[in-house]
């Protein structure tokens, strides 16, 4: 056999078509509780920005990051939209989403659904531009007891009963400290989660947060990132 074959050039990864479309909201709490210490050495905001920040570089690598786009609100006692509906491949998983910046009072969570709520109706509405599935997963991240649960459970069940709660999931964890747990936020975080077991986690740590948003975020895309 001659050694003078003729040589292919290496195929990269290659992206699957867009089959769906979902939208990521991180509502994040900016509250001033978020400066406690988390385990790894660092403070619970930047625990969360780490996070969030290694997510998003997973997916901008990805070869289904096109079925996905991300928004970021952060809240204390008021709410903020941080990052605009941003297709996966265009965001900037170098950004500061720190969730203490402009921040640092009370834990209002239903101030961050209320804005999360308003930016799953925009994505859902402009839905038939790509002729392709349309859904929404809030994920919710909080470290304290929200000053009015009422509101906030009443905020959240008008997301899942309202005209596109079908095609909304909302996912929620508390970023704990060992020995100093609070039962009232846990149950709180459970009663808005869509699924009160499997959609909601007690983290204490950088890495298990981002892992439960990625995998909240494939179970409920249905497809591995």
């Amino acid at each position: 056999m001659s050694d003078n074959f003729e040589q292919f050039p290496e195929i990269g990864q290659i992206d699957t078509p867009k089959q769906f479309h979902q939208l990521g909201i991180f509502v994040l709490d900016g509250s001033g509780s978020m400066a406690g210490q988390a385990q790894g050495g660092v403070t619970k905001a930047d625990a969360v920005n780490i996070a969030v920040r290694d997510l998003l570089t997973r997916f901008k690598v990805s070869r289904v990051k096109q079925n996905f786009s991300f928004s970021v609100v952060t809240f204390d006692t008021s709410a903020q939209l941080r990052t605009p509906i941003t297709e996966a491949s265009n965001i900037d998983d170098n950004d500061d989403y720190n969730p203490l910046n402009g921040h640092g009072g009370g834990t209002n969570i239903f101030e961050g659904l209320k804005i999360a709520e308003q930016q799953a109706n925009d994505f859902l509405n402009q839905a038939d531009g790509d002729g392709v599935p349309h859904s929404v997963i809030i994920l919710v991240m909080t470290d304290g007891a929200c000053f009015n649960p009422g509101l906030t459970v009443q905020t959240s069940e008008n997301i899942k009963n309202g005209p596109s709660g079908g095609k909304i999931t909302i996912c929620s964890t508390f970023f704990g400290q060992v020995g100093n747990s609070d039962e009232g936020a846990k149950n709180l975080l459970r009663d808005i989660a869509t699924d009160r077991v499997m959609g909601f986690k007690e983290v204490y740590d950088a890495e298990t947060l981002r892992t439960f948003f990625e995998k909240s975020i494939s179970s409920a895309s249905g497809v591995t990132i």
